[in-house]
């Protein structure tokens, strides 16, 4: 090959380089936050798509009042570098401004939580995703109608991997829906949450070795020290009930969080019914 045809065969390399160069070049004006593929959705719908600690805000908004508190509340819950605002003002979009008291209820990074994705239209509010459990898929439902005030549909599949995950996925089923309450400011529990452990007691006993722990929470009111206590009161309670029905007590742990790991807000009466609580977590697979 001649001098001249690998000199142009070399520039000719060389301008490939910098055309590349050129079309990947980030010129700094980018967040840095890492892109995602979302879910696919009708145009004019407003979404909100949680995953891995980042929030991305897509659609119409009212006005750019509302689009600021959404999204000071979306820097509030995920940090102001983890989120993605493609929000705009329209006239015609439908108030959205109840999102901003959904913010507390979406799962931070580290919570078990898969993806999750809230999209609205003039006629309905979809929840999809993956949560750990049925209890917290419940809770992030009801924190979305209680805000929008309006129906939501379920969508959500619950996280489930090895025989731990089975286990898990059977108790969140017995427990779908029901509460497990007590008499209050003790640890006793009522008739009906008597009637929840029984029908629990049974996917329990056909879990093989698998440890469970028994979680209590409580709310905010009141001192904190005597809402821990109570909490690890309950959760004991809870366990006793399950060993007289047959559970073997070396597999039931027992922690108390009292008023921390809130999964509402304690501001309102609602809220902290949801925070007084009782969550099943398998450990293992």
């Amino acid at each position: 090959m001649s001098a001249q045809r690998i000199l142009a065969s070399g520039a000719a390399a060389l301008l490939v380089l910098i055309v590349l160069a050129i079309i990947t070049h980030d010129d700094g004006g980018s967040s840095g936050t890492p892109t995602t593929t979302l879910p696919p959705v009708a145009a004019g719908t407003l979404r909100v798509h949680v995953a891995s600690g980042n929030i991305t805000l897509d659609g119409p908004v009212k006005d750019a009042g509302e689009k600021g508190k959404i999204e000071d509340a979306a820097a509030t819950r995920f940090g102001k570098d983890n989120v993605v605002s493609n929000l705009a003002a329209s006239a015609t979009a439908d108030s959205a401004e109840w999102l901003t008291k959904v913010m507390p209820a979406l799962p931070l990074k580290g919570t078990g939580f898969g993806p999750i994705d809230v999209a609205v239209t003039k006629t309905d509010i979809t929840v999809s995703g993956r949560v750990p459990t049925a209890a917290a898929g419940k809770n992030l439902l009801e924190s979305v109608k209680d805000a929008s005030g309006r129906a939501v549909n379920d969508e959500l599949d619950i996280v489930v991997a090895g025989a731990g995950g089975l286990l898990q996925r059977n108790i969140d089923l017995a427990v779908k829906g029901r509460t497990i309450s007590f008499l209050t400011g003790s640890a006793g529990i009522t008739k009906s949450g008597q009637k929840v452990l029984i029908a629990l007691a049974v996917p329990l006993k056909a879990g093989g070795s698998s440890k469970v722990v028994i979680g209590g929470y409580t709310d905010d009111v009141g001192d904190a020290s005597a809402n821990l206590k109570l909490s690890r009161a309950r959760a004991n309670s809870v366990k006793v009930f399950l060993v007289k029905r047959g559970v073997k007590p070396a597999r039931l742990i027992v922690r108390g969080y009292g008023e921390t790991k809130p999964i509402a807000t304690n501001n309102t009466e609602a809220g902290r019914s949801k925070n007084r609580r009782i969550e099943f977590t398998v450990l293992g697979g």
